[in-house]
Formats: C-alpha cells, structure tokens, sequence
C-alpha cells in the first residue's frame, strides 16, 4: 500500500514537473509603451516604404512603418507621417462618407494624428496646408522632398522598399529577405542610406522586424562616429 501510494506522488510530481517545463517554452508574448517625449532631438518624416514582396502581401510594408514609428518615438524622435499630409480627394471623401465619416471629421482626424506624432505643424493650419495626392504611395525626388518639406517642417524623411524572395525551388525552399531606407535633410539631400540582409527568415517575423528597426534607430544614434553609421 505504501508502495502504491509512493508511485502515485512520484507521478503526480512528475506531470507537475512536464506540466511546468511545457508552460515554460509558451511564448506569452511581450507589451512595450513608447511615449512621446516633450523635447524631441529631432523630427523625423515616414515617406512611402515601396513592397517588392513576390507574394505581395500588402501589410509587410505598413508594419515596418508602424515599427519604425514605434521605435524613433520611444528613442525620442519627433514622428511625422506623409499620408497625415496627403490631401482628401472626393473619391476618398466619398468612401469615407460611405463608412459614415463625414469629411470634415477626416481633415480633424489628419491634424490630430499629426499633433499626436511629436513633430512639424498640423496638416491643414494657417501655415501649412496639404499635399497632392500625387506625393502618395511613390519614392520622391530632391524637388519633391523640399516641396513636402515646406509643409510638414521635419528634419530628415525616410523612404525605402522591402524585398522579400525566395530561392524559387520547390525542395528546400530558402526565404530570404532585403531592406533598403533612404535618408534625406530638409533640403532634399540624400544623406545616408541603409541595406539590410537576410537569409533563412523572413522579414515578416515580429521579433526580427523589432530587431531591425532597434538596430536602425541604434545606428541613427551614433551616426557621428568616424565609421559609416549606416553599416551594420
């Protein structure tokens, strides 16, 4: 009786001891906060991020935005965004309508969403106004950066493209992904640009994607070292 009853704990014990270990390798996730700061060092504008993905998948693109985003406001950057800037057409008014937003409650949405970024002056105030829509959803050129640089006010505007491919084979297939950012001044200048490779993963991966951005604010950081910043 005594025998049963020691095989009985030992089990028991046991399942307790697996049941914990297997508690232990789920992943519960993890939750950060970036605030913005009330002294900015300097205001950043997010341009278009172009998708060369081969599956196109048309959130790989809005999420590095919003990564980038997330991580140059919590590095205490001012955050600005050109679509913020774009102006409402009547096809677009119109959709919204449809959706039961009125116009107006869209050209209030877009001024706070810029004074909630940290930075520049709101889309559509005395001494700004919008951008045409033919600034949207395309890389820029020097001209067109200093145009949208007299309205938005930053200091430096990012854009760039994301590739993601795959080896095409059908057996032991290899995934692979490129990131390209290019960094402009005030004046449409291009000043630096960043590449980032990768083999075996793709750049879709959550804890990869905050990886690189960490790295890219990092590397904005410490952009007065004697190396080429830009070189991970």
């Amino acid at each position: 009786m005594f025998f049963n009853k020691y095989i009985s704990i030992s089990i028991i014990l046991i399942f307790f001891s697996v049941n914990c270990s297997y508690s232990g390798f789920l992943n519960s996730g993890s939750m950060r906060i970036a605030i913005k700061k009330e002294s900015v060092k300097s205001t950043y504008l997010l341009g278009y991020i172009e998708n060369r993905d081969n599956h196109f998948d048309p959130y790989n693109t809005k999420n590095l935005s919003n990564m980038l985003k997330f991580e140059l406001l919590n590095a205490g950057y001012g955050i600005l965004v050109l679509d913020d800037y774009i102006k409402v057409t009547e096809d677009s008014a119109s959709r919204e309508i449809g959706s039961k937003k009125e116009p107006k409650d869209i050209l209030a949405q877009l001024a706070e969403n810029a004074k909630m970024s940290g930075g520049g002056v709101s889309p559509g105030g005395q001494d700004s106004g919008f951008l045409s829509p033919d600034y949207s959803s395309k890389l820029l050129r020097e001209s067109e950066i200093k145009t949208v640089q007299a309205v938005t006010h930053f200091d430096f505007f990012i854009q760039g493209a994301l590739a993601m491919n795959d080896n095409r084979k059908i057996l032991d297939k290899i995934e692979n992904g490129i990131l390209f950012l290019e960094i402009f001044d005030k004046n449409g200048k291009f000043v630096s640009g960043i590449n980032y490779t990768v083999e075996g993963r793709t750049l879709t991966e959550a804890e990869l994607l905050k990886s690189i951005c960490s790295r890219v604010i990092d590397k904005l950081e410490k952009r007065e070292d004697p190396k080429p910043w830009w070189k991970f």
